[in-house]
């Protein structure tokens, strides 16, 4: 009898363990343009921020990083100073080592890949190298969906970088990125990040989150926590701040945004890029 008693106990615990809502950990997401590898660049060369480059995921604890302008050598860099971390991304000149990445780390003792892949931002997505419209050069958007080893949720993440020129091109990337997070996503949380070459105001961007469809919102405006960290992402190497935002993060449905912050990080005269780093710190529920 006390035998019976006994299980019946226990298996009303278990059931109650399982009703209870899964753990939820904050995630820290960097949106970060690291300036491509350029010797003209002079002090703020590569050879000299690659460690300050660094130091910002394990300072600010990152969980995922969405890169742009990243050479192959300079993923190496990386990777060799942040051992806990993994990454996933392709060249887009050929969908393999050529040409700009715009790469995916995350952090590889607390996430694993579930599904990768890099797709073009252009009429023909899966043809490597391709661009469209008025794109001065090809462009892509990597993304993936990762698993949290600590509670086997599940999230996407995408990462890309809008053409500087093309007008039309940032427009239909907007509504081509639409379209493949909704296929893609499978209806989990989504996360973006990207330099779009265009600030909030613009139409690409008003394209991006104003669908009927599916909602992405601008982490920035929706954190908690006041924005820290000035008015500008791009610098140009220049501490004033007189440039424009075009680095973001976006979120979709069931992503709370706890704060948001721009990184104007410098060591002595070196500058960390020519854009600042985006952070920001969000819950996805």
């Amino acid at each position: 009898m006390k035998w019976r008693l006994f299980i019946a106990i226990v298996l009303t615990f278990v059931s109650e363990l399982s009703a209870q809502p899964v753990s939820q950990f904050p995630l820290n997401v960097l949106s970060f343009n690291i300036r491509y590898n350029n010797p003209q660049d002079g002090l703020n060369a590569w050879p000299n921020r690659k460690e300050i480059a660094a130091g910002v995921f394990t300072s600010y604890q990152v969980d995922f990083a969405g890169l742009q302008e990243a050479l192959a050598g300079q993923i190496a860099d990386l990777q060799d100073q942040l051992p806990n971390y993994g990454w996933i991304g392709v060249g887009r000149d050929d969908g393999k080592t050529q040409g700009e990445f715009s790469p995916i780390f995350y952090n590889k003792q607390k996430f694993e890949v579930i599904k990768q892949g890099t797709f073009w931002l252009s009429e023909t997505p899966d043809v490597p190298g391709s661009k469209s419209w008025d794109a001065a050069l090809p462009r892509v958007a990597t993304y993936g969906i990762f698993k949290d080893k600590r509670n086997d949720s599940q999230v996407m993440v995408i990462n890309t970088h809008f053409d500087h020129i093309g007008e039309t091109a940032r427009q239909n990337s907007a509504k081509l990125l639409i379209q493949k997070i909704k296929e893609l996503s499978d209806e989990l949380p989504v996360i973006l990040t990207g330099d779009f070459n265009t600030p909030d105001v613009s139409p690409a961007i008003k394209t991006l989150t104003s669908d009927p469809t599916f909602q992405l919102s601008n982490s920035e405006k929706l954190s908690e926590s006041p924005h820290t960290g000035g008015n500008s992402t791009f610098n140009n190497f220049q501490t004033r701040q007189s440039g424009l935002v075009i680095d973001f993060i976006f979120v979709g449905p069931n992503v709370e945004v706890k704060r948001h912050d721009y990184l104007p990080i410098l060591k002595g005269n070196v500058f960390v890029s020519d854009h600042w780093p985006v952070l920001s710190r969000v819950l996805v529920k």
